[in-house]
């Protein structure tokens, strides 16, 4: 029993302290021994005490010998006082409990504990060696103040890709006067900032103003934003995709991808993931393969419940387009349009594909930036009919409606105005005589003011309209039969050629004595009137066929209506079974049916749970934490909030793309376009990731990690 030699005996004879780090780290790594003692006992007069193997699992220090002695590990291991525990043993089995207990509430023993625990955390040879220490202290210093640097470069990149300025200059020498926006930000940045200022005046390596930096911190910015996207979208519940189509400045059709999903605060967010390039293909095939590919890189196909398009023609079609290859892949993607967006569009394609209603609008157009663009104009304008012309988006035909009422109403008095401008050498230019007197003729033509007052009948009417459709999208009985009265409204309108004709013929009656009354139709068989017969139907017909296709399938979301919350009181008395069904059939798989009816049927019945709008009543329960007390109308309010066609999705209708178009503008003709796009576009979001600790950070060690960077920018421990 005397020669056991187990590594208990070895570290009594030659004790921990003075065997090397590796051999030290070996003994940790094999753990306390901790054999079977049978023959341990101890007699008294009374009893027996044997030694109990389950002693090692009930206290984690202790360790034994085959000698049949009791051991303290970590004192053994680290203490430098002698006692029972760490020389001699303990193997009074009588006394053994008020040892134990006395031992391990020693400042020794827990000292001890601790030691063995931080062992090898802390590198002994940075604890031995103080030179070494100091080396890495000073070379963390240099990392510390190279990530200032960094870091300022990222504000620079940061504000040019937001603010969507261009980076470079066409000549960016140092004797240029515009070395491009990046190197002058930087020299003003220097100019407040010491530091900064003298690295760029003594850095030979890494200045941090080359074009191949620039594209690596954008690349860096752009990557942080899109793993914080990835995060969002990994704890969102729902996702739907819109996809926008349009051809930038440099004649390249462009497919940008947008995800809709509610946050876990109950915002709903539309990120911009990432433009790609489709010039060649346009097909439905290829662009579902490109969804495929971005919902498997966001791991969130089981999320889609909903797919939204613009742009290609392909992707409306009912069935071979793009939304039938996604629904056939995944069955809950709906296929759902923003309504108001979708009368937008139904005003759109009757100008755009009509070439004499197109050149009427892009006059309007014309007209309204002919006076904004100048506050000269503006003002002599003010002072003649104190009233402003709306200006016109490009996306939003609802807004040109104001604009011909408006035109209409002050007629004579632009033609006042442009009459007083183009004579008027002394106070006005030549560019602004010039467009007036183009306007002044334009104003007279016959076919401008028969469009004139074509479209004064019809704007204002679609106006009402598309209010309707964004205030209340919930109640599509009332959606429905808005429309269907729109639509009526056409079709009678349709019939009424002969009353417009006589306004348009008493206006050239009544202006007989103005030469210029030019018409750009031809006329058919030499007959005025039928040829604006014709060109009347074919407006109108468009418009009815526009309409009747893009709201044919407006019952679809009927759904929709189990939150209407002003028919709160009439769910209660009868329970919207139509609306229910409707769901179930789009989305029964995703809910516990049975409960969503009872959580629906108690929240109608008490008004406490009415809100003004369906975020709100999300934000509410969450707040409330009544979350866990209605879970599958929780999840349903998540669900609704996700698809497009919903009130939080119309307020910013057209904003996401709106943006995409400015930011392509912008940035086309660079080959960072994608990267630049997601910082300018997301610049709201970008900045809320700024204002955390951690951005700088993150960031840098994205850039840090790039092969051959010639700058350090990693700690050392």
């Amino acid at each position: 029993m005397d020669e056991c030699r187990c590594v208990i005996d070895q570290l009594l004879e030659k004790p921990f302290s003075l065997y090397h780090f590796a051999e030290k780290k070996e003994i940790i790594e094999n753990g306390r021994p901790t054999p079977i003692l049978n023959d341990f006992k101890k007699e008294s007069k009374k009893v027996v005490r044997y030694f109990k193997f389950s002693w090692y699992s009930e206290n984690s220090w202790l360790c034994g010998c085959m000698k049949n002695r009791l051991y303290c590990w970590p004192c053994l291991l680290f203490s430098t006082e002698k006692n029972g525990w760490t020389s001699s043993g303990v193997n009074d089995l009588n006394s053994f409990r008020a040892l134990k207990r006395r031992h391990e509430i020693s400042p020794l023993h827990v000292r001890c504990v601790a030691n063995l625990i931080q062992f090898g955390k802390t590198r002994i040879e940075s604890c031995l060696n103080q030179a070494f220490k100091a080396n890495i202290a000073k070379y963390n210093e240099i990392v510390k103040n190279n990530r200032y640097i960094v870091s300022t470069l990222i504000d620079a990149v940061c504000y040019l890709a937001k603010q969507e300025l261009p980076f470079r200059g066409h000549f960016e020498g140092d004797d240029s006067d515009n070395r491009g926006n990046y190197r002058e930000l930087l020299t003003l940045i220097a100019k407040k900032d010491q530091k900064f200022c003298q690295h760029l005046e003594t850095s030979t390596v890494f200045s941090g103003v080359s074009s191949d930096i620039q594209n690596d911190i954008i690349e860096a910015i752009s990557t942080f934003v899109m793993d914080e996207i990835k995060s969002e979208i990994a704890g969102a519940s729902f996702v739907a995709v819109i996809l926008d189509e349009s051809t930038d400045v440099s004649n390249q059709s462009q497919l940008s991808v947008v995800f809709r999903y509610v946050c876990p605060d109950g915002d709903v967010c539309e990120r911009f993931l990432k433009f790609v390039n489709v010039s060649d293909e346009r097909s439905a095939g290829p662009l579902s393969e490109i969804l495929f590919s971005v919902l498997n890189e966001f791991k969130c196909g089981n999320k889609l419940i909903a797919q939204t398009y613009d742009g290609a023609a392909v992707m409306s079609g009912q069935h071979n387009g793009l939304q039938k290859l996604v629904r056939d892949k995944y069955q809950d993607a709906i296929f759902v349009h923003c309504y108001a967006h979708r009368l937008n569009l139904v005003l759109q394609q009757s100008v755009e594909h009509i070439r004499e209603c197109k050149i009427f609008f892009q006059t309007l157009s014309g007209l309204a930036a002919f006076f904004s663009k100048s506050s000269k104009r503006a003002a002599a304008l003010d002072k003649l009919v104190q009233k402003r012309l709306p200006k016109v988006a490009s996306t939003r035909w609802i807004y040109t409606g104001r604009l011909v009422e408006v035109v209409s109403c002050i007629r004579s008095e632009l033609l006042e105005l442009f009459k007083e401008m183009h004579t008027d050498t002394a106070t006005w230019d030549g560019e602004t005589r010039i467009c007036s007197k183009g306007f002044y003729i334009t104003l007279q033509e016959f076919d401008f003011n028969f469009f004139l007052n074509l479209f004064e009948i019809i704007l204002p009417k679609s106006e009402i309209l598309f209010d309707i459709l964004q205030k209340t999208m919930y109640d599509i009985g009332f959606c429905t039969r808005k429309v269907n009265e729109f639509l009526e409204f056409l079709q009678l309108e349709r019939k009424n050629f002969e009353s417009l004709w006589l306004k348009q013929e008493k206006f050239v009656n009544d202006d007989v004595s103005k030469p210029n009354k030019r018409q750009r139709i031809t006329n058919i068989n030499n007959d005025k009137e039928t040829s604006y017969r014709r060109l009347f139907f074919e407006i109108f017909d468009t418009m009815i066929i526009q309409l009747k296709n893009r709201f044919s399938d407006l019952k679809h979301l009927e759904c929709l209506a189990l939150y209407d919350f002003d028919n709160f009181k009439n769910y209660a008395k009868k329970f919207p079974d139509s609306a229910f069904h409707q769901l179930l059939k789009l989305y029964g798989q995703k809910f516990d049916t049975v409960k969503l009816k009872t959580e629906l049927t108690v929240l109608y019945n008490d008004p406490d749970y009415v809100q003004k709008n369906l975020q709100a009543f999300y934000q509410y329960l969450k707040s409330s934490e009544l979350d866990s007390a209605f879970p599958e109308a929780f999840k349903l309010a998540n669900l609704f909030l996700t698809i497009p066609a919903t009130s939080a999705s119309v307020e910013r209708s057209f904003s996401a793309m709106k943006r995409i178009k400015t930011c392509q503008r912008n940035t086309q003709l660079q080959d960072r376009m994608s990267s630049l796009s997601l910082i300018s576009i997301e610049k709201r979001f970008l900045n809320g990731l700024m204002a955390k600790p951690s951005f700088y950070d993150s960031v840098i060690n994205i850039f840090a990690n790039k092969e051959n960077r010639r700058i350090d920018l990693k700690y050392k421990q």
